[in-house]
This record gives C-alpha cells, sequence and structure tokens, in this order.
C-alpha cells in the first residue's frame, strides 16, 4: 500500500514555477500566481538566435523575425506577470522552432533550473507535467532529474494548456512516468480549492490577453482550453523502497 501524498505548499508561500516558453506558466497556472504574490516564473526556451530566422509561428504571430520575436514576447511577459504578481528568471535556451532538430542535453537544463532555484531560494517547485511538445518533453524530463539530484521526494505538477485537450497525450504521459518509477496522482478539491484566492481567475484572464502575440498565432483571442480550471497533480519520483538506490549522485 502506498503512504498518503505529502500536503501542498503552506498557503501564501512564494513558489518557483518552472515554464516551457513564455506564456506557459499564466495560460497553465494563472490562478496559482495570481494567489501566491511574489512567485518566480522561470522560463526555459528565451535564447535569441545569433542570426534572424523567420519562421511560421512567428509570422503568424506577427513577428518579421525570431529577434523581434523575442523581445516582444519577453515584453509581453513582463506586463503578464506584473499583473499576476510573478517576478520572470529567464533561461538562454533556444525553442525547438529555432534550433533546427538539435535539443540541448536534458542534463544541461536540469543544472541551468536547479542553479536559478537555489538561487531564489528553492521555493516550492512546481513543474509542467510535460505534454505533446518536445520543449515540454524536455523540461518535464530535466524537473524530474533536479529532484531526483536534490532529493526531493515528490513534486507538484500542472498539465499544460492546450496540450492537456488532446486526446490520450496526458494519459500516455502518465503511463511512461509509471514505467519510469514515478507515482502520480490528483490533488483533492479541497486542497484544490486552497490553491486560488478570490479574484485570481480574473487577474489570470487579464494576464492571459497580455500575450497578444500568441493568441493571434493561436487564431482565437478567447482560447477556449484557458478558462477551464488548472489541472495539479502529485508526482512521487520513487518509491520510498527504492529511493535510496536510485538517486544518481
Amino acid at each position: 500500500m502506498h503512504p498518503p501524498f505529502p500536503p501542498l505548499p503552506q498557503a501564501a508561500a512564494p513558489l518557483f514555477v518552472v515554464s516551457p516558453h513564455l506564456d506557459d506558466a499564466v495560460f497553465s497556472c494563472g490562478e496559482l500566481l495570481a494567489s501566491r504574490p511574489g512567485s518566480i516564473v522561470c522560463t526555459v526556451f528565451c535564447g535569441e538566435p545569433a542570426l534572424p530566422q523567420r519562421t511560421s509561428w512567428d509570422q503568424s504571430a506577427g513577428h518579421c523575425d525570431s529577434s523581434v520575436a523575442i523581445r516582444s514576447r519577453m515584453a509581453e511577459d513582463e506586463r503578464a506577470l506584473a499583473i499576476v504578481g510573478a517576478r520572470a528568471v529567464r533561461l538562454s535556451f533556444l525553442d525547438s522552432q529555432y534550433r533546427e532538430g538539435v535539443s540541448p542535453p536534458t542534463v544541461d537544463i536540469a543544472h541551468a533550473l536547479m542553479h536559478a532555484w537555489l538561487q531564489h531560494g528553492g521555493a516550492p517547485l512546481i513543474a509542467p507535467l510535460g505534454l505533446y511538445h518536445a520543449d515540454h518533453i524536455l523540461v518535464g524530463d530535466a524537473c524530474r532529474l533536479l529532484a531526483r539530484r536534490q532529493r526531493l521526494s515528490h513534486l507538484v505538477v500542472y498539465e499544460e494548456a492546450p496540450y492537456r485537450r488532446m486526446k490520450h497525450v496526458a494519459s500516455a504521459r502518465l503511463a511512461a512516468l509509471a514505467r519510469e518509477g514515478c507515482r502520480c496522482g490528483p490533488i483533492d478539491k479541497e486542497a484544490g480549492a486552497s490553491l486560488r484566492r478570490p479574484g485570481s481567475a480574473n487577474a489570470k484572464w487579464r494576464a492571459v490577453h497580455a500575450y497578444r502575440s500568441q493568441l493571434r498565432a493561436f487564431g482565437d483571442a478567447h482560447p477556449y482550453d484557458l478558462r477551464e480550471p488548472e489541472r495539479y497533480l502529485h508526482l512521487v519520483i520513487d518509491p520510498p523502497q527504492r529511493r535510496r538506490s536510485s538517486v544518481p549522485p
């Protein structure tokens, strides 16, 4: 029989929320951020290519090239995080649309995240589950590696919008994590209610609309998934009986 899942971070305590891109944390955790003023949002893929690139996604968002896109998106992110009372930390890894098929090693992302997390006091860590998109999967893997190296027994993870709505994507990810030795379970309703304060939904909705270029690229000024309840899970990194022998040095 498994032990119960650990308690959630103390109410109102600032958090360290890991975001693959410049919008994922607010799209998926905006209410939580608005309920925890002073939280850090650490975005992984914020690097600007050395030479400007023209991608279909950036053009659909109204940007002429990658340099304009990165700078405009950072400005949007600043406005959004100010609305929910969060602070930005940004890492310099390149978004997949700029990498020409070459992904950074998971260990490099984990190391950079660990450095940023420790530098900001080691606040309770909130990580993406790692759904569908190659960048999201990389960041989810890196967060679990960070947790193992810091001997964290569990993480609170969020299901990323809009990928959480894709059929079988979340269930396939959870099955893969189970094969890896992770145990995942829902956060009960009472605990989940503690993740939101009055007015947080309104703050999230205003923050979502700060990402004007990304909403343009989605082709929908009011993405249907972003009004739905945020989804959080407990992720136990290793079963207790295996943990001592499986944590890497």
